[in-house]
């Protein structure tokens, strides 16, 4: 009997470690205020400009810019792609971030685009094989939001750390994945806007309207409250999975223009909900509609622009420059 007793605590205690290593993929502000300078705990904030964040940040936070500070890049005029690992360690280690660290990301809720480049962050960490990584439910103006929480302003630049990656590609789908998907059962989700998944506008550097052949329209906006830096709630979120038709039975692959739209529905199905085999489609619509071998679909097929009128880039995630 004793043997039996000492055999379930050295289980539990197996099973309350593995939970402790975990992080939670979305965190409120309470669970985030006894975490602030505490060792082993990184707060990363996204902004746009260096300037925001010297204002106003959380205490002991780091700066970075999801644009110029190396977390994406252009290789073969398809822009936004992961750099090679080496310079991701890098410039994971420059912001004072070893592996065991809990980091947790926050956007400044400044730009349209902010909560997309936030799961694109934290995208990267699970590419690179981080165990602990979470996103501040709200961003940066929720903490601001608390009249006991600190705030501080100037910039300390963080001391360089080693960081080493073990990449995860289980994650990350190719070209050759959603060929395969097209004609298996599965789901290609497409993240962009309504508008644009049926053909009625496009957006660089999407080269072609409409959207890849099978694909369902899962817009952001529907996954986020309001168009803040709050994500719906986990039952709401499933009852429109639900509504589109994405179970978690079979494969799933999200795609947008250049990857970075998308990486907040990877975010919202595979860590929120858990689904398993969810990848996300990094080289997205800026590869796939430069073949034009490759199968799209335009329900609308509006008359394209004559050769006296100009096309209008409206692509508002280009690098400022």
């Amino acid at each position: 009997m004793l043997k039996i007793k000492c055999n379930i605590i050295y289980f539990l205690i197996i099973i309350f470690n593995t939970h402790a290593a975990l992080a939670t993929p979305l965190v409120e502000k309470e669970w985030l205020k006894d975490k602030v300078c505490a060792e082993g705990f990184i707060i990363v904030e996204v902004h746009r400009a260096k300037k925001e964040y010297e204002l106003s940040h959380i205490p002991c936070s780091v700066f970075t810019n999801f644009y110029t500070s190396g977390w994406r890049e252009t290789r073969n005029k398809i822009p936004l792609l992961m750099p090679k690992t080496e310079k991701l360690e890098k410039l994971i280690g420059s912001l004072g971030i070893i592996n065991s660290d809990h980091v947790i990301i926050v956007g400044s809720g400044t730009g349209k685009y902010d909560a997309a480049e936030t799961t694109a962050v934290y995208f990267t960490f699970k590419y690179l094989g981080h165990q602990k990584v979470s996103i501040l439910n709200g961003g940066l103006k929720s903490w601001q939001e608390s009249w006991d929480s600190e705030t501080d302003s100037g910039f300390i630049a963080p001391n360089n750390k080693s960081y080493k990656a073990k990449i995860n590609e289980n994650i990350i789908a190719s070209k050759e994945d959603i060929i395969g998907l097209i004609n298996k059962k599965g789901y290609l989700i497409d993240a962009r806007p309504s508008d644009m998944f049926v053909g009625i506008n496009t957006s660089f550097p999407s080269l072609i309207t409409g959207t890849i052949s099978n694909a369902i329209n899962l817009p952001n906006a529907w996954l986020l409250k309001n168009n803040t830096l709050y994500f719906q709630d986990k039952e709401n979120i499933v009852k429109i999975l639900k509504h589109v038709g994405i179970t978690k039975k079979n494969d799933q692959i999200s795609f947008c223009n250049a990857g970075l739209e998308s990486a907040l529905s990877w975010f919202v199905i595979s860590e929120i909900l858990e689904y398993p085999n969810h990848r996300l489609y990094e080289s997205s619509l800026a590869e796939w509609s430069g073949d034009i071998s490759l199968p799209m679909i335009d329900q609308i097929k509006f008359r394209k622009n004559n050769d006296n009128s100009e096309e209008v880039d409206s692509f508002s995630m280009k690098p400022p420059k």
